[in-house]
């Protein structure tokens, strides 16, 4: 065994803070980011969870949130295209929510096709929920928003002044902008106020192309729309926008972003400061074995093994208790997103700050001479 892993497992007491610092800083940074990705994912959950490629909008529109109602038969005209096999709309509306106990809730209502194959269907719900809305003045509302709306399977309430029946309760549907009640497309135009000009409008037309990239049917159709007028989006395009307009124009994207980077700064600090004060308090035994004889390159390579092996040990820790961190956070309904990429970036950084520590501490090894640290 070498001498840096025998000193880690002799001297573990002296080396666990520095170790605990590593793990701290990557869960931070993790955590940090995972609710990043995960909030602002949100805004874009019903684009990202649908089984749509394509999307028309309002041409000014530059998030999910922010789209205007256009007309409804735009549908007919996509279909004409060769590459479209299907199209769908999706009505979004502003409406007052109202339980039984008289809690009132500013929601967002969602009119989609009641049917478990539906374009417009959230991931989650394909299974029964969008077929439950076959019934009239039907509703589903997320788990994660139930207890702020009040609503329990069965029970009523009012939308608009109207009546309706919680019929399910969906799961991953939550949003940082809205909270969303789904219902049919024709419960949704009957809950909501009827056109000024008596128009069929929706707020947006869903297509789905017969192969996985809709680009050369996204740009046909923006030729044969007219950009002033409409604005088509391929799926991944619209959720990309959308979540960097929230990140980058808005004051909520603009304040998680300073807190998230505050956050990476302060765990890489604290860690690289608790490494360098661990590694320094052996700089006493490295003396001893500078003032024998033993090479400086030596001790440079034990130094810096011990380095990356508490960095190995830290993103360890890090990546168990991130996971467990991920299970509490779905649990509890938290919209928390950990990717491999953030995985990997956290432990690269943790690998990386302990071996930062690792060659500052070599300065002081270096700077001081062996009867100075002897006395």
């Amino acid at each position: 065994m070498s001498l840096a892993r025998a000193t880690l497992l002799y001297e573990w007491r002296r080396f666990l803070p520095g170790l605990l610092s590593v793990a701290f800083a990557g869960v931070l940074m993790l955590v940090q980011l995972g609710l990043l990705l995960g909030m602002f994912g949100t805004v874009t959950v019903l684009v990202d969870r649908s089984g749509a490629n394509l999307w028309v909008t309002s041409p000014e529109t530059e998030s999910f949130d922010q789209s205007r109602d256009i007309p409804a038969n735009l549908g007919a005209l996509l279909r004409l295209h060769p590459e479209v096999t299907r199209s769908e709309t999706m009505l979004v509306h502003d409406a007052d929510w109202r339980s039984g106990d008289g809690t009132r809730v500013a929601v967002s209502l969602v009119g989609l096709q009641p049917a478990a194959d539906a374009l417009a269907c959230p991931q989650p719900m394909r299974d029964a929920l969008c077929a439950r809305l076959a019934e009239p003045s039907t509703v589903v509302v997320d788990r994660g928003e139930a207890d702020k709306l009040h609503a329990v399977i069965g029970r009523l309430a009012e939308v608009n002044g109207h009546r309706v029946r919680v019929v399910g309760l969906s799961k991953g549907l939550r949003s940082i902008g809205n909270t969303y009640v789904f219902a049919s497309a024709q419960t949704a135009r009957e809950l909501s106020e009827p056109s000024a000009t008596g128009e069929d409008l929706t707020t947006f037309v869903l297509a789905k192309t017969r192969d996985g990239t809709p680009e050369g049917a996204r740009d046909d159709l923006q030729s044969l729309l007219r950009r002033p007028a409409y604005r088509v989006w391929t799926a991944r395009e619209f959720s990309m926008n959308s979540q960097q307009w929230w990140l980058t124009e808005s004051g909520v994207g603009a304040g998680f972003l300073f807190s998230s980077l505050l956050g990476l700064i302060i765990g890489t600090v604290i860690t690289s400061q608790t490494l360098r004060g661990v590694i320094l308090s052996t700089l006493r035994e490295y003396a001893t074995f500078r003032a024998i004889g033993v090479p400086a390159a030596k001790l440079s390579a034990v130094v810096l093994e011990q380095s990356l092996w508490i960095g190995v040990l830290g993103a360890v820790l890090t990546v168990i208790v991130s996971i467990l961190a991920n299970a509490l956070a779905q649990a509890l309904y938290v919209p928390l997103v950990l990717t491999w990429w953030a995985v990997l970036t956290a432990v690269l950084i943790g690998l990386f700050t302990a071996m930062i520590s690792g060659l500052l501490a070599l300065r002081e090894l270096y700077r001081l001479e062996p009867a100075e640290l002897l006395r």
